[in-house]
């Protein structure tokens, strides 16, 4: 049973992590690729881009602490507990 719900675990980690990427995608496409389609003021098409940035570099953070915190705390806690 142990394993069935480790690997039930990941299942639903890899769903999560996929969900919000594809969100965080959709974001970026929104920010930035409007700045492409209208060219406009420079400043706020650059701040576009920046923030566009800074939402994937955000979401590379986030999903490295879930992983790393869905991973060692919670697989390996039920493990310890068995």
């Amino acid at each position: 049973m142990g394993l069935a719900r480790n690997i039930l675990m990941i299942i639903v980690l890899l769903i999560l992590v996929w969900a919000i990427f594809l969100l965080v995608s959709y974001v970026i496409t929104v920010t930035v690729l409007y700045t492409l389609e209208l060219p406009g003021d420079t400043i706020i098409s650059i701040a576009r881009v920046v923030l566009g940035l800074i939402i994937a570099g955000a979401w590379i953070l986030g999903w490295y602490k879930l992983t790393k915190l869905w991973l060692y705390k919670i697989l390996l806690a039920r493990k310890r507990e068995t």
